[in-house]
């Protein structure tokens, strides 16, 4: 069989470059990281009046940024990353009569790709088995990953198509979102890298951008159009073998979509495949570099920060339930993520990388932070899931990791303190969650099981559980009053800011759904000293609470879930429960039919 191709490839004759007609691909293909094919490029070329409608758009799209940000400059700017997008498309513009399909390619998101529905399962690349049947033969015979390709659906073409959504939805996410969560690197964006060579791939990712960034449905958020064709874009990438960085991210995306829109078990099993996705693509240390080593410090730390929001999200979606976490725990040789602000800018002279095993004094930025704060939530989650009997070691260890956590609490408290509001909320309130989940159980004055209620016990407590009892209640009710007093003044400046819609949409979106644990369990804290004691200073703090779950709820749908779950913590109404139940001739058995601290009933 010939190694040479009678015709130069598709993308060398639309760039008008000289094609070594080399097969199954050219040496300019391979080293540029095109897609190479062979074929009639009959086609492909796009019309006068697909030219005449770009340059209109690339035009609008430049004249924006120069009139509305006229002190930005091309490397600082999000809007610039559509523009390059633009000017990529211009070399690989296919003709189409569909104005939706004209509009969308004026992104660019789609340069090389057919945007009509995937004919068969054969429609993507092929996968190469070896890498999962033979990693050895993979790594000998440098196979190389396909790039991702296929169809792009209609409906997401006609989500990002719609006016300059790529630029809004860029903007909105890197003002809002990327502020706590900072995994997309914003500088390799200005410079259009995740652009070059764009597929399908970055397209679902500025979906994945743009459903983080919306409003929550005002009903069955679950049904929304823009999620389910999320989920079904990410299901055909994945049928297509579509394995990339710009994916992963997506999908992490859509993960915090469903945990802060409480929408189960999809959180749950979306973190999941997260994990085994940045398995693949080897994240984690220790495993095969699979794509191949950074060509960049920045691209470096983009790929540590997206295995740390897997990890930080796997932690989060499991503390409730208390289930195994999936991610493991960074080696010890393993890094913090640098200083957010000299990552967003590339300033490599900044770019000191700590040990997680830091000792926590060492200041750190919100990232570095909520990453070691995530840590110990899942040290947390071990001893809460941990059945053993309590034993003076096992006490022990139960009091060092409560020390550790609230000399944590307070350095963090401290660094807020300093660099203003809602820079570290997100920490802050994983550390008390972590603290709710570690004493719990440890609060209530009998020694209890994993069932509901109190259960008369035939034994006293030791004088060690005694003594971890007591340091138990003082520090679940100390850091529901810590919380309260974060929460009200959150709650101060995010009613200051509701002037208009906008002003609304920015101040919450800058809120992470991550604090709604800590202030669920504070509040139940609250509601259980209520009915134990009766004091109506407890009923105003849960109060409070329940106010600023129900401002973030417009936001998040999980404030209005965490606010259904806490009526039946409130004393009053477990007692019209529990009449109401016995009118119908049964008992209440549920978990509201005991009372306790924190965030399970006891």
């Amino acid at each position: 069989m010939s190694s040479r191709s009678d015709q130069a490839c598709r993308p060398c004759k639309r760039r008008k470059r000289r094609c070594d007609k080399g097969l199954p691909e050219c040496s300019l293909c391979r080293r540029t990281g095109r897609l190479c094919e062979y074929g009639s490029t009959t086609n492909l070329q796009p019309t006068s009046s697909d030219w005449g409608f770009l340059r209109a758009r690339l035009d609008e799209l430049e004249n924006r940024l120069e009139c509305s940000l006229p002190t930005s400059t091309p490397a600082s700017d999000p809007a610039l990353a559509s523009s390059i997008i633009a000017r990529e498309s211009m070399d690989t513009l296919s003709t189409g009569p569909s104005s939706v399909t004209s509009s969308f390619r004026s992104t660019g998101l789609t340069p090389a790709y057919s945007t009509v529905e995937d004919s068969g399962p054969n429609s993507g690349a092929q996968f190469p088995a070896s890498m999962f049947l033979d990693i050895d033969y993979y790594i000998w015979s440098r196979v190389r990953l396909p790039a991702p390709r296929g169809a792009i659906p209609a409906s997401v073409l006609a989500l990002l198509s719609q006016g300059n959504v790529v630029l809004d939805v860029s903007q909105d996410y890197f003002a809002t979102i990327h502020a706590w969560l900072p995994m997309i690197s914003k500088k390799r964006m200005d410079m259009g890298f995740p652009v070059q060579n764009a597929g399908p791939d970055l397209a679902m990712l500025f979906l994945g951008m743009k459903l983080v960034t919306a409003p929550a449905p005002a009903h069955h958020v679950a049904d929304c159009a823009m999620y389910t064709t999320a989920k079904d874009f990410l299901a055909r990438l994945e049928r297509n073998g579509a394995v990339s960085l710009l994916c992963l991210q997506a999908m992490a995306l859509v993960a915090l979509y469903e945990y802060g829109h409480a929408i189960y078990p999809a959180a749950w099993m979306t973190i999941g495949s997260c994990t085994r996705y940045s398995d693949a693509l080897g994240l984690n240390p220790g495993d095969y570099p699979i794509l191949g080593q950074a060509t960049t410090w920045t691209e470096a730390e983009e790929r540590r920060r997206v295995w740390w929001s897997i990890y930080i999200l796997d932690k989060i979606v499991s503390m409730g339930s208390r289930r195994r976490c999936l991610v493991p725990d960074p080696q010890p040789e393993g890094r913090l993520p640098v200083d957010d602000e000299a990552w967003d800018c590339g300033d490599v002279r900044r770019a000191i990388g700590y040990s997680t095993h830091t000792p926590y004094p060492v200041e750190q930025s919100g990232f570095a932070r909520l990453c070691q704060a995530s840590i110990y939530l899942g040290r947390a989650i071990d001893y809460a899931r941990e059945n053993s009997t309590m034993s003076r070691v096992r006490i022990a260890e139960i009091t060092s990791l409560t020390h550790e956590l609230t000399g944590f609490a307070a350095v963090v408290d401290n660094e807020h303190t300093a660099r203003g509001p809602f820079t570290l909320l997100a920490p802050q309130s994983i550390t008390r969650s972590a603290l709710f989940v570690l004493l719990d159980r440890f609060t209530c004055p009998e020694k209890i099981g994993s069932e509901p209620g109190y259960i008369n016990s035939p034994g006293a407590k030791t004088k060690e559980e005694l003594e971890l009892q007591k340091q138990s209640v003082h520090l679940i009710e100390l850091a529901s009053e810590q919380l309260h007093a974060l929460g009200t003044n959150m709650l101060g400046m995010l009613q200051a800011e509701v002037d208009t819609a906008q002003a609304q949409k920015y101040s919450l979106g800058a809120v992470s759904p991550f604090i709604m644990d800590s202030i669920y369990a504070g509040a139940a804290t609250f509601h259980w000293l209520l009915g134990e004691n009766g004091e109506d200073v407890y009923r105003k703090k849960a109060a409070d609470f329940n106010l600023l779950l129900a401002t973030l709820g417009p936001k998040w749908r999980l404030g209005s879930v965490y606010r259904e779950l806490l009526m039946m913590h409130d004393a009053s109404a477990r007692v019209a429960a529990a009449e109401g139940s016995s009118r119908h001739g049964g008992m209440m058995e549920s978990a509201a039919a005991g009372e306790g601290a924190g965030q399970w009933v006891l």
